[in-house]
C-alpha cells in the first residue's frame, strides 16, 4: 500500500500553484529547454521525437492525459500545428494550461479541461494520438 500521497490532488494543486515561480521557470528552461511550468521530465528533444513518431500536423488532434500545466502537449501543438486537448484532474493545472493556450494563440480548437482519465469526455475514435508524459511514474 502506498503511503506517500503520490495521487493526492491537494499535493498536485500546491505544486501547480507555485510552478510559475521565477526560479523554478529558470531551472525548467535550463534543464528541459521549456517554460511551460512543466510538472514532468520530458525534454524538448523528446517531445519533438514524440511529435514526429505520432505524425502530428495541422488537422490532427492530440490528447495529453495527466497534462498538469500543459507540458508537453501544448508545446507539441504549438510546434506542429495540431490541436490538443489537455486533460488533468486537478483544477490548478488545467487553469494554467488554459492560460497558456490563450497566450500561445492555440484556441480554438485546442482546450484544457479538468477531467479524470477514466472518464474522458470524448467520442470513440475522435482523436489521432494520446500522450501521457510522466503519468505512470
Amino acid at each position: 500500500m502506498r503511503t506517500d500521497n503520490a495521487d493526492d490532488p491537494e499535493r498536485f494543486a500546491q505544486r501547480y500553484s507555485v510552478s510559475a515561480n521565477p526560479s523554478q521557470l529558470a531551472t525548467e528552461l535550463e534543464v528541459l529547454g521549456s517554460d511551460y511550468q512543466a510538472n514532468g521530465y520530458t525534454t524538448i528533444a523528446q517531445a519533438d521525437r514524440m511529435s514526429a513518431a505520432l505524425g502530428l500536423e495541422p488537422g490532427k488532434i492530440l490528447v495529453d492525459l495527466g497534462a498538469g500545466c500543459g507540458w508537453p502537449g501544448l508545446y507539441m501543438a504549438a510546434s506542429t500545428g495540431c490541436s490538443v486537448l489537455s486533460i488533468d484532474p486537478v483544477g490548478e493545472g488545467s487553469a494554467t494550461a488554459r492560460d497558456r493556450i490563450v497566450a500561445d494563440c492555440l484556441e480554438p480548437p485546442s482546450a484544457a479541461i479538468q477531467a479524470d482519465a477514466e472518464a474522458i469526455p470524448l467520442r470513440s475514435r475522435s482523436v489521432d494520438a494520446i500522450v501521457h508524459g510522466d503519468v505512470l511514474c
